[in-house]
């Protein structure tokens, strides 16, 4: 079987990323409530106050838009904020971590700990743009950054562990 072992380093950047990838579909799914929240609220008031249908519907639209605008910057500060609390407080730091595959899985080696994650354990992989996110629950992840790879020959090699030992409903990467 083909190995693959590397070191990473986790940084708040990394943090950060993983965090808003977390957040992606709540906050889709609550940034559409919000919207056809805002625009029932507003379209049925101004068309109550007077307001021709149009008029009432652009006004609706547009005060959605802004409340949903409104909503994301909100989320995106305090994930922000709170992150670099964290970091302030020493609640997170950077760290170091080793993966190394084998024919029975991923052993993670750090200074927090060591963890053997056997393949057939493995709750779901997720491919970013910036990083391999191999969920060990629902919402706890090991962080593999794609920009700490030695080089692209590394990302196929490890996609391709990936494909051989996971199952394919637990897999959301790049085919290559």
């Amino acid at each position: 079987m083909t190995q693959f072992s590397h070191t990473f380093t986790i940084t708040k950047k990394d943090n950060l990323r993983y965090n808003f990838f977390l957040m992606q579909k709540k906050l889709v799914a609550t940034s559409v409530l919000v919207f056809v929240i805002i625009a029932a609220m507003i379209g049925l008031l101004k068309y109550a106050q007077g307001a021709s249908i149009t008029n009432a519907v652009l006004n609706a639209l547009l005060m959605a838009v802004l409340g949903t605008l409104v909503l994301v910057a909100i989320n995106i500060a305090t994930t922000v904020l709170r992150m670099n609390r964290y970091y302030q407080q020493k609640k997170l730091t950077d760290f170091s971590v080793t993966f190394t595959t084998d024919q029975t899985g991923i052993r993670a080696t750090s200074e927090r700990g060591d963890s053997e994650l056997p393949w057939n354990r493995i709750v779901a992989v997720r491919e970013t743009r910036n990083a391999f996110y191999i969920f060990i629950t629902e919402s706890h992840a090991n962080v593999m950054p794609k920009d700490q790879f030695p080089g692209e020959a590394e990302i196929a090699i490890f996609r391709a562990l990936l494909e051989k030992n996971v199952a394919p409903s637990r897999l959301k990467i790049k085919r290559g």
